[in-house]
C-alpha cells in the first residue's frame, strides 16, 4: 500500500473528547490523537486482546480507557473521556471488527447506556428541582404581597 492509498482511509467509527482529543477506529488499527500535545498513537487491532474502561480517580464521569496487548503490556489509551455516548456508539463496530476481543467490564455498552440514563435523569431532578423552587418562591411573594396590601 503506497502512502496515498494510507492517506485515504476513513475511520468507521470516531469518539471526539476534550481538546482536539479523539478515537478513531479503522478497519484494521484503532489511532488515538491528542492534537494538544501533537501525539498520535496507532494500535493494530489483532494486538488488541483486552480493552478495560474504569471511571476516573476524582471525577468518575471522566473515563479512563486501557487497552491489554498480546504481548501482556497495557497501554493507556484515553483518560478523561467525557464523550460515553460515543464510545458507546463505536463498540459494536469494534466489536464486529476484532470479535476476540474481550471487554472488562463484559456488558461495558449496557453500563454506558445505565451510566448516561443516569446522567440524564440526575440532570432532570436537578432542573426540576430549581423550576420547583423558584415557582416557590413566587407563590409565596405572591401570598405576602397578597396579605401585606389587605393588613
Amino acid at each position: 500500500m503506497s502512502e496515498n492509498e494510507e492517506t485515504r482511509k476513513f475511520p468507521v467509527s470516531v469518539v471526539r473528547f476534550g481538546m482536539g482529543k479523539e478515537i478513531q477506529l479503522y478497519e484494521d488499527e484503532l489511532a488515538i490523537t491528542t492534537r494538544e500535545e501533537g501525539k498520535e498513537s496507532r494500535i493494530p487491532l489483532h494486538e488488541i486482546k483486552r480493552l478495560t474502561l474504569t471511571p476516573g480517580d476524582p471525577n468518575p464521569s471522566k473515563l479512563i480507557l486501557l487497552a491489554d496487548l498480546e504481548d501482556d503490556t497495557t497501554v493507556l489509551l484515553a483518560e478523561g473521556m467525557t464523550n460515553a455516548r460515543d464510545f458507546r456508539a463505536m463498540l459494536p463496530h469494534l466489536l464486529e471488527l476484532h470479535p476476540d476481543l474481550e471487554l472488562d467490564p463484559p456488558d461495558m455498552g449496557e453500563q454506558l447506556r445505565q451510566a448516561l440514563n443516569n446522567r440524564r435523569a440526575w440532570s432532570l431532578t436537578c432542573y426540576g428541582s430549581i423550576v420547583l423552587l423558584c415557582i416557590g418562591l413566587y407563590v409565596l411573594y405572591l401570598i405576602v404581597a397578597y396579605l401585606g396590601s389587605h393588613h
